[in-house]
């Protein structure tokens, strides 16, 4: 029997927007945002975020971008991409979860309690509601691809670096990387 690994992709970023410089008062942390990718070129990045460039109260589940909206606007991102491997069944498992969130999304919502909870660290899962750290830690726990060290709704962009089985691979501007 042959095992065929694939790869995933978690960037975190900071994409200096009004929103992230005041979380990062908060959290004190240097990135602020995380997204899941199913591929290397990025091409398939997904997250909880705003919806409308402008007005970040409008927020829910999406499917980004890199080189539109947020990220074109603010071309100076600085961001940390890792790579993880998982099993063929992980990544197919993983894949389905994000199609269910990609054909559900209007069901789906901010969580801006969470938001608050998370400060006092208090675990607070709201049905169809996330934060993007919430959505990433989420889908790699149900697929199985790595053990959290804490409640995934407790996840914070900083937290992933420590997973076990993670690699950086990239840390520097977003508009610099290339595969």
């Amino acid at each position: 029997m042959v095992i065929i690994n694939k790869n995933i992709y978690i960037m975190i970023s900071q994409t200096g927007t009004n929103c992230s410089k005041i979380f990062q008062l908060f959290t004190r942390a240097p990135y602020n945002h995380a997204s899941i990718a199913l591929d290397e070129d990025l091409n398939s990045l997904y997250s909880f975020a705003r919806q409308n460039l402008y007005m970040p109260l409008i927020a829910g589940f999406v499917k980004e971008d890199v080189n539109e909206g947020v990220y074109k606007a603010h071309d100076d991102t600085l961001c940390q991409i890792y790579r993880i491997s998982i099993s063929e069944n992980q990544y197919l498992t993983l894949q389905q979860s994000i199609l269910n969130f990609e054909e559900n999304e209007d069901k789906y919502g901010y969580n801006f309690a969470g938001l608050v909870a998370m400060l006092f660290n208090i675990p607070y899962q709201r049905q169809y509601h996330y934060v993007c750290s919430q959505f990433v830690a989420y889908v790699l726990q149900e697929s199985k691809s790595v053990k959290l060290k804490k409640h995934f709704s407790l996840m914070r962009p900083q937290d992933f670096p420590s997973l076990s089985g993670l690699d950086l691979i990239y840390s520097g501007k977003l508009a610099d990387y290339t595969v």
